[in-house]
């Protein structure tokens, strides 16, 4: 995942994928483990084309996410 994503929203997808592997595998809670590997944006390719030239991988601020909705 490109590094740079709110704290807060990395650790409720780790949560949420944590209870998704609970429920769907049967697994007990201390069976499952979920790692967040963050990567610069410079340091991984998506088709062949570096991301952070990619504009889709750009960071937003908050407010320009806001008018987009």
């Amino acid at each position: 995942m490109p590094k740079g994503k709110p704290k807060e929203v990395i650790e409720k997808t780790m949560v949420e994928i944590s209870e998704i592997m609970i429920r769907n595998f049967d697994a007990k809670p201390r069976q499952v483990r979920v790692i967040v590997d963050e990567l610069p944006r410079n340091r991984y390719i998506v088709g062949g084309v570096m991301t952070a030239e990619m504009p889709e991988f750009e960071e937003k601020k908050p407010m320009e996410k806001a008018l987009e909705e």
